[in-house]
């Protein structure tokens, strides 16, 4: 980009690039303990999400008096009911602070939890897991989402991947945080301390540390833009303008359902696969009792590529990213399919659908601001959660129709050639036109 100096002659446009060392760059900007905040909130949103879930189904299935069957069916109706309130949710933390929207979702996940210990009956049941699975598995993350972006541009990317940490740190704490309650005081009287911990104490602190960035005095990212260069008369700071768009305009654009699609296909596949697992490590004649090291595999991966994506993406087209994630999930299931020696190949396999997650969760976090902005973030992010669960809930069932079918590999082959389609795709869905803008988030020296 050049632009003409006061004096006619034609300027080089200058960039600035704050300091990158370390993994916390301006380690004093307030904008780290945000994301700090907001990674602690991906943890809390866990009583919402399936792995903390599903420690309670079976007693569920023996106090409450319903079936497999029935609580099967209600949490797949409770998590497309949920998935349909997120866009509104998402327009209500465009519009408002971050501390009024995350104390308010932690009460009400309190209160959800609550309701969840006094259940009786199925109706009971069903308004319980509607309730978190709206606020623990959707609204959260729309809130770290949209408050992280207020306060980073150039280190976005690695925000948002700290942020995502979050949710492997409530993967590695809540389930045995619940089972020693549910040994101690029962599971009903778990979800009552937990309930008790999130209205006393996390929502207070969280509000209290939640806060906006004050623009005049807190440039994003935390870098302090320089004074003019002495040699480029009317040489003046400021930032490349972001993509601009409305929710409408966004939703207008060719641009924005093809990336839906492709972003929904990971989310549908590694889902699709984990629900199976069991059946999918018999099918190959491996133990059962190598399912676990498979997701500890999963997990060190996820959390590793988590956040090395967020950094690498901030300088590189994040469709690669995406297209990236699809591929390593497609070496996964391959090793599943032909790798050799049971034990390595459940490892391998385990790591790379991790790595392929991990991937895509710093991809979709920054995809979406980079090709439209800020503005209506939250209502947009809304949507697109609102189809990736529904896709969640879709991937068990296609892979079930064609197991019976045809049998595990063929499941695995469609799923393949799903996502190899998506991977292809992806590298081909550039930014649209209008509103593109310089998505490395750098200061710009303009005359």
């Amino acid at each position: 980009m050049v632009v003409l100096g006061a004096n006619g002659t034609r300027g080089m446009l200058h960039r600035l690039r704050p300091r990158a060392g370390g993994i916390l760059p301006n380690a004093g900007y307030y904008g780290w303990v945000v994301v700090g905040t907001a990674m602690v909130c991906s943890a809390l949103s866990s009583p919402g999400q399936s792995f903390a879930l599903s420690l309670y189904i079976e007693h569920l299935i023996r106090d409450v008096g319903i079936s497999r069957v029935q609580i099967s069916s209600i949490y797949a109706g409770a998590t497309l009911a949920a998935a349909a309130t997120l866009p509104l949710f998402g327009a209500w933390a465009d519009r408002t602070s971050a501390r009024r929207f995350m104390g308010v979702v932690l009460i009400a996940m309190a209160g959800a939890m609550v309701m969840l210990s006094q259940a009786r009956g199925v109706y009971m049941v069903v308004a319980a897991l509607f309730a978190l699975r709206m606020l623990g598995q959707g609204a959260i993350g729309l809130g770290t989402l949209t408050t992280t972006v207020r306060w980073f541009r150039r280190y976005r990317g690695r925000a948002l991947a700290i942020v995502t940490l979050g949710y492997a740190l409530g993967e590695l704490v809540f389930p045995a945080v619940i089972v020693m309650l549910s040994a101690v005081v029962g599971w009903r009287g778990s979800l009552l301390v937990l309930g008790g911990v999130y209205a006393v104490v996390a929502a207070p602190v969280i509000f209290h540390v939640m806060r906006e960035r004050r623009p005049e005095d807190e440039p994003m990212d935390g870098a302090v833009p320089p004074p003019p260069a002495p040699d480029v008369p009317g040489l003046v700071i400021e930032y490349p303008a972001d993509p601009d768009f409305s929710l409408k305009d966004a939703l207008g654009t060719g641009t924005f359902w093809a990336m839906l699609l492709v972003v929904s296909i990971s989310p549908m596949l590694l889902t699709a696969v984990i629900f199976h697992q069991v059946a999918l490590f018999g099918s190959r004649g491996w133990a059962v009792s190598l399912v676990p090291a498979a997701f500890a595999a999963y997990a060190l991966a996820s959390v590793a590529t988590t956040y090395a994506s967020g950094v690498m993406f901030e300088r590189r087209p994040v469709r690669f990213g995406v297209s990236a994630s699809l591929l390593t999930a497609v070496a996964g299931l391959a090793w599943f399919m032909w790798g050799a020696g049971a034990a390595w190949s459940a490892l391998a396999y385990g790591a790379l659908l991790g790595a392929s997650s991990g991937i895509a969760a710093a991809t979709n976090s920054l995809v979406w601001p980079e090709y439209y902005g800020i503005r209506a973030l939250g209502a947009l992010k809304g949507v697109v959660n609102a189809v990736r669960n529904a896709a969640t809930a879709a991937g068990p069932l296609i892979v079930a129709v064609v197991f019976r079918i045809g049998g595990t590999s063929q499941a695995l082959l469609v799923l393949g050639a799903i996502a190899v389609a998506g991977a292809v795709a992806a590298v081909f869905i550039r930014p649209p036109a209008r509103g593109r803008h310089d998505a490395s988030g750098d200061f710009a020296q303009v005359a």
